[in-house]
């Protein structure tokens, strides 16, 4: 039994505790008293009620008291902020072995790459097609870990079934862009192109994601794994997805504003589509698709162009 702090309450971070919780000792730390609240009083997820958490895990709004004699960090917060809680946890960090479950990308660089910066820690990554109300509520759930393989027996459940790949950087890179590519199927199928132009999206968005991932050093073969492909196709097809909500709404002519007031929450392929539109040019790769959906949301360009 380990000593685990995840860090974010979201509804992946309270999933993640309620699985975790079955065999190790859990902590959480919340940016906000709400969620907290929920936690500490109702044991319960804030946002999916569905959720529900053992009494003994217990949220706490400190960095510093949430660390306190803890052997595992888990990180679970949107990626504009991995940096920033980095920086908070090394005044207090302890050498914990740190595990990634956020997806997305700072800029041109990786969250493990962001991670490394500022822990000098080389992090695990666990991704995959989970979703937080799945996780949550001990639906049979399959995620690929990279990194330690001695934390798959720590966190491994007989509902949440961890295999190991070794190309983390595959992983991440397709954990990050599935979003984007989402967004995209959403957005396309929404303006009703018919079957043939969704599933032509989808493989070409998967040969994208490829592209992308290779020339930052990923492997080939990586790309068909249940952490890729399985994590690109589960994403696309639940409802439960961010992602997915937000390109139905582009689709019928919502502004980014109004997308983000309306689903609520973090949408991860949109600031990961700003991103990854650096590594496009700057590798000079050919990525069409993402291009003009890109074109689209940030430069005013119309919704009839992604099929042109």
């Amino acid at each position: 039994m380990k000593n685990i702090t995840i860090i974010g309450s979201g509804s992946f971070g309270c999933a993640l505790a309620h699985v975790f919780s079955k065999n190790n000792n859990v902590k959480i730390w919340s940016y906000t008293k709400e969620e907290k609240e929920s936690i500490n009083n109702n044991h319960e997820c804030l946002y999916v009620k569905d959720i529900k958490l053992s009494n003994n895990v217990v949220c706490y709004d400190s960095i510093e008291e949430s660390l306190i004699d803890s052997d595992i960090v888990v990180l679970v917060v949107p990626s504009n902020s991995i940096r920033n809680m980095c920086i908070e946890i090394k005044k207090y960090y302890k050498n914990q072995q740190i595990v990634l479950a956020s997806k997305g990308l700072e800029n041109e660089k990786l969250l493990s790459e962001v991670v490394q910066e500022e822990l000098n820690v080389d992090p695990s990554v666990i991704i995959g097609p989970t979703f937080a109300k799945d996780v949550g509520t001990d639906k049979k759930s399959y995620i690929e870990l990279s990194g330690n393989k001695d934390l798959i027996d720590i966190l491994i459940d007989d509902n949440f079934i961890i295999n190991y790949n070794e190309d983390k950087i595959g992983l991440e890179v397709a954990g990050a862009l599935k979003n984007v590519i989402t967004i995209l199927y959403s957005f396309v199928e929404t303006l009703d192109y018919g079957m043939n132009y969704n599933s032509y999206c989808f493989i070409e968005g998967l040969n994208e994601i490829k592209k992308i991932g290779i020339s930052l050093g990923a492997k080939e073969n990586t790309f068909y794994s249940l952490g890729t492909l399985g994590d690109l196709f589960g994403t696309i097809k639940s409802k439960q997805s961010r992602n997915n909500q937000a390109g139905e709404l582009l689709a019928k002519g919502k502004t980014l504003d109004e997308i983000k007031k309306e689903v609520g929450t973090t949408i991860e392929g949109l600031d990961t589509l700003k991103s990854v539109i650096n590594i496009i040019e700057d590798k000079k790769l050919d990525c069409p698709l993402i291009t003009k959906l890109y074109n689209i949301i940030y430069n005013n360009e119309s919704k009839e162009s992604i099929i042109q």
